[in-house]
């Protein structure tokens, strides 16, 4: 599928404009821009998750989970039930 793009005009200070230019070759600007804002919605989005998530956990709902040692416990059976035989797909010396 082809990605469509869409022309955007943005306003930047002239400090941070001229950094821009002065780093950035012209060529590559569009994409550089174009990651840092990918990346910071990416961060903003997961910051208004976790708020929104922010409770939902209740200790007295896992009272098996009360301590360290429980917690430890649940996960050590957690990755032995998640363990995987890939001697059929690599080979017996895997």
């Amino acid at each position: 599928m082809p990605i469509i793009r869409e022309r955007l005009n943005l306003y930047l200070t002239k400090p941070v404009a001229d950094e821009l230019r002065r780093l950035i070759p012209a060529r590559e600007r569009t994409r550089f821009v174009e990651e840092i804002l990918a990346r910071e919605l990416r961060r903003r989005k997961l910051k208004a998750a976790l708020k929104a998530s922010a409770g939902a956990w209740k200790d007295e709902d896992h009272p098996e989970l009360a301590t360290f040692e429980d917690v430890n416990n649940w996960i050590e059976e957690g990755r032995k039930s998640f363990t995987r035989d890939f001697s059929k797909e690599w080979g017996e010396d895997a």
